[in-house]
């Protein structure tokens, strides 16, 4: 049995087309490619009226704690959204594909690419 936590995660069924799209065309270049096609592949998904409105989605602001730091109101986004100085997160960085579809209270817990363990707690979710 893994020590690893992995809640279950939901994604609508229309973000999964888009995300995986974007996942695969990336693949082999994107390090976290891999871990959000591994999320969307264990992802219950769901028409968006389903999805339980504490799910993390794209574009929601997103209050978290990431290997005990606090993050406070960041946006979950697509790549060519990012900016960390504006507190937007790429769904194409490890964190990112981490949060997507987690709910507030879950916790996640993960072995890196870097061979480290990290833990992710989802705080908050707000929606845009």
């Amino acid at each position: 049995m893994s020590k690893f936590k992995r809640p279950p995660v939901y994604v609508t069924d229309e973000e999964l087309e888009r995300l995986s799209d974007l996942a695969h065309a990336v693949q082999g270049r994107e390090p976290a490619a891999d871990t959000l096609i591994e999320e969307l592949t264990r992802a219950l998904i769901a028409p968006v009226e389903d999805v339980p409105l504490d799910v993390v989605r794209m574009h929601d602001r997103v209050r978290f704690h990431y290997d005990g730091a606090l993050y406070d109101d960041f946006s979950l986004v697509y790549p060519n959204e990012a900016n960390i100085a504006a507190r937007r997160i790429s769904v194409l960085t490890q964190v990112g594909a981490m949060l997507i579809g987690l709910r507030a209270g879950d916790t996640m817990t993960w072995r890196g690419a870097d061979g480290r363990d990290h833990e992710l707690e989802v705080l908050r979710v707000m929606r845009e």
